[in-house]
């Protein structure tokens, strides 16, 4: 190292080496250098790992950005790379949220930091392929705003990786398994969307605390990646916005195509979305949009939620907040007579001029014509009050345009007769006033009552509306005001909350909550979104068992209607036992609608797999295959089988596998790569060896894979050996000869050891490549585990 750098002391270490503080003496600064030693690659591999390194490090140093770190120098010290770089203070990302997971305005500020960092980056076509939690740095600034500086981009893909720490035995070669995007699994190139997948369960990790794809050992995670096994984040942080949720559901799904294109894309749609006042909070899962590949653009709506007397708005219409409140509601506003103008009325003029008019009045008081017998009080007429003008004395005199008349003869008025009112008139009028009265005094108790509803439903909803809000407790009266309310409510945001308080309700009677909202639901006319959501998601989150009889009844007659069927079935899900395995057979039985079958499908296998009554599922599901018309029904019996098994069962694949037809093949594979045991893999390995369709041989060897990483197929070491041998010889395309060594990654067995070393003299260079790479760190794994005292051979 050049004598410029003064080591001074290791601050780090992580995956690609070593971290050092020092001091460049040339520039008087303190600099943070990473050594990346190379150890564990081939010897003759070194100097041009080297030399790639040296080259992408300067690529990189080219770029100068506030959220990435500074690259200023790169090296080679003896025979080991090394970068020099800015020193940076703070916390990894990883260090922040083990405390607790970031609020939404912090969670902001991540998203915005870091997609402009990808932007820059990938611009270049650059790409990181290690994000994760302890590659993003916090520093905090003076004015107490922290910022993002995102390392190690672009070093990983030219080094091996090496396991650190408490999960480094669930680490592959390159990066983090918990944040690898499944292309990385499987040896496919990587591209900007792959930094975005992973940056997206970088963020799922910052709102919840916890990994989006989670499981017991390496193949578990590896598992959870390829068949996108995670919990939807609304389900997990209930106090954001759904768009957001939906925003980071779409950086992690499965297919890089569903993704955004590109950061800049991402962040676009993020800032139109965050810029509207009005939130939609996150009540779970209420659509389908999770799994969706894109959020939806949302549209500003009005400030004032209005809940009484508006007209349905379209689901579309929902919108983000800056941080998460309580929307603001106004239940039944009750107009007023002083309403009509913000503008004070002007005021009277002064009552002094009174006097000058009367005065003016009596002067100039006509008589009538002679003869005239009309009443006084039509016939005289009362000239315009004169003009008041002020005197020099300031005080108030009359004054009039018209001549002096001569004075007349005085009026005499006569005295009008009182009309008489009868007995039978006054009895009228007292009904009528009584009845007025009666009218008046129920309709300021019905505005009473209508006040006192206001208010009890405002403060439920006020309740709801908290980030902590618990149980809610409620009456029957209280309960149909908040169905009604869900029904009638035009605002997304305003019913997004009322979903919320009929999940937090509480009966304080004897009222059936949740039997109330399914008949509710199912019955009463509304707008078909608030229906699904209804079923769908409130009655799931409610998790009451009682209620699944009544929903698949439901599904069941609404067979062939898929939206609100689906919604009924995905309600059920968590909350379905074995005493409802006969309606459920009964409608994929049924059904007309293929993918009302493919979810019942997932149902029964989930409980086949956990029922204790075997040998009687298994006879039923060869009787169905046996006795059904219908090659869609057949296929999933047969694809069912798996989870049971039998000696019935393993002929009738075996019979679909010899069969000419695809989709019995197709559904035969399926069935034994769920199988229950590792008894049906020669079937597998020797469909493999004979059959000549591409797509069918991917299929077997992949179901040969997962019937491999099951529990059920460690239980026998000696099989296991052989089973793994006897995939390893089928393996003839460097695809298949990638999964292979990948599925042995994190085994140190001696004989997984001599699996993978043939592949080093691959004539295809990446299998080549990885093979050389996984027998390096499986010699350091069991290296450190030895000085550890560890036992490889039961390390796991």
């Amino acid at each position: 190292m050049e004598e410029r750098y003064e080591i001074r002391e290791q601050i780090g270490k992580g995956g690609l080496g070593a971290v050092y503080k020092a001091f460049d003496s040339r520039m008087n600064r303190e600099v943070a250098i990473k050594r990346i030693p190379l150890d564990s690659t081939a010897p003759d591999m070194k100097e041009e790992a080297a030399r790639q390194l040296i080259k992408d490090a300067g690529a990189l140093a080219s770029l100068q950005h506030p959220n990435i770190v500074t690259i200023y120098d790169v090296g080679i010290d003896g025979d080991v790379p090394y970068v020099v770089m800015e020193l940076l203070s703070g916390r990894s990302l990883d260090e922040l949220i083990e405390g607790a997971p970031l609020t939404w305005s912090d969670f902001k500020e991540l998203v915005l930091q870091t997609q402009e960092a990808l932007i820059a980056t990938h611009e270049l076509n650059l790409t990181h392929s290690d994000i994760k939690p302890s590659n993003l740095l916090m520093t905090w600034l003076p004015s107490g705003k922290f910022q993002i500086k995102i390392v190690d981009f672009g070093l990983t893909t030219l080094t091996q990786g090496h396991s650190q720490g408490a999960n480094h035995e669930i680490e592959l070669v390159f990066g983090s398994m918990f944040f690898m995007p499944p292309e990385q699994f499987e040896g496919k190139q990587l591209d900007a969307r792959s930094d975005l997948y992973s940056m997206g369960c970088v963020y799922y990790q910052a709102l919840t605390g916890i990994c989006p794809f989670v499981g017991a050992n390496a193949q578990e995670v590896i598992e959870a990646h390829l068949h996108h096994k995670l919990i939807p984040l609304q389900d997990v942080r209930a106090d954001i916005p759904l768009w957001a949720c939906d925003w980071v559901m779409w950086q992690i799904n499965l297919q890089p195509e569903d993704r955004p294109e590109s950061a800049r894309e991402s962040l676009s749609l993020f800032l139109q979305n965050n810029q509207f006042p009005n939130p939609e909070l996150s009540l779970g899962d209420t659509s389908s949009q999770s799994s969706a590949n894109a959020p939806r653009l949302l549209v500003p709506v009005s400030d004032t939620v209005e809940v009484a007397n508006t007209t349905s708005a379209p689901a579309s219409s929902q919108a983000p907040i800056n941080k998460p409140s309580a929307p603001a509601l106004t239940i039944e506003k009750q107009p007023t007579a002083t309403s009509v103008s913000a503008t004070p009325a002007p005021k009277a003029p002064a009552p002094a001029v009174k006097e000058v008019v009367k005065t003016a009045t009596a002067a100039q008081a006509l008589t009538p014509p002679e003869g005239s017998k009309t009443s006084v009080y039509a016939s005289a007429q009362v000239p315009k009050p004169a003009q008041a003008l002020a005197s020099p004395s300031g005080q108030l005199t009359a004054s009039t345009t018209a001549k002096a008349q001569p004075p007349q003869k005085p009026l005499t008025v006569q005295p009008l007769e009182k009309p008489k009112i009868s007995n039978s008139s006054k009895t009228a009028i007292a009904a009528i006033l009584g009845v007025i009265i009666a009218l008046f005094g129920w309709y300021l108790f019905d505005q009473n009552s209508k006040n006192r509803q206001t208010k009890i439903y405002n403060e439920m909803i006020s309740y709801a509306a908290k980030g902590d809000a618990a149980e809610l407790p409620v009456d029957a009266k209280k309960l149909d005001q908040l169905l009604n309310a869900a029904t009638n409510t035009g605002v997304v945001e305003a019913r997004q909350t009322v979903y919320k308080a009929l999940f937090l309700a509480k009966a304080t009677d004897n009222t059936d909550i949740d039997q109330r909202i399914a008949e509710f639901a199912t019955t009463t006319d509304m707008l078909p979104d608030v229906r699904e959501v209804l079923i769908r998601d409130v009655l799931r989150k409610r998790n009451n068992p009682d209620v699944v009889p009544y929903l698949i009844n439901y599904a069941a007659t609404h067979k062939n209607d898929p939206r609100f069927a689906l919604a009924a079935l995905q309600a059920i899900r968590p909350m379905v036992g074995n005493d409802q395995l006969d309606s459920l057979f009964d409608l994929i039985l049924t059904t007309e609608h293929d993918e009302i079958r493919k979810v019942v499908e997932e149902i029964l296998a989930d409980l086949i797999k956990k029922a204790p009554n075997t040998s009687a599922i298994a006879s039923r599901l060869v009787t169905l295959y046996k006795e059904s018309t219908n090659d869609d029904v057949r296929y999933s019996m047969l694809r069912l089988m798996g989870r049971r098994g039998g000696d019935e069962a393993v002929a009738l694949v075996k019979s679909s596998l010899d069969s000419a037809e695809t989709k019995n093949q197709i559904a035969a594979i399926i069935a034994l790569g769920s199988w229950n045991d590792v008894s049906v893999f020669p079937l597998l390995t020797e469909f493999i060896a004979k059959t000549d369709q591409v797509d069918l041989r991917s299929r077997a060897f992949d179901a040969a894979l997962r019937l491999l990483s099951s529990p059920a197929a460690t239980s026998d070491a000696n099989a296991y050996q052989k089973n793994w041998i006897q995939l390893s010889k089928a393996a003839k395309t460097s695809e298949e000869q990638i999964k292979i060594i990948r599925g042995l990654a994190n085994n140190q067995e001696e004989w997984a050891e001599k699996l993978i070393e043939p592949y080093q003299d691959s004539e295809d260079d990446k299998t080549a490549d990885l093979a050389i790479r996984m027998m390096a760190r499986i010699k350091e794994v069991r290296k450190i585990k030895t000085n550890t005292g560890t036992n490889p051979k039961t390390a796991q």
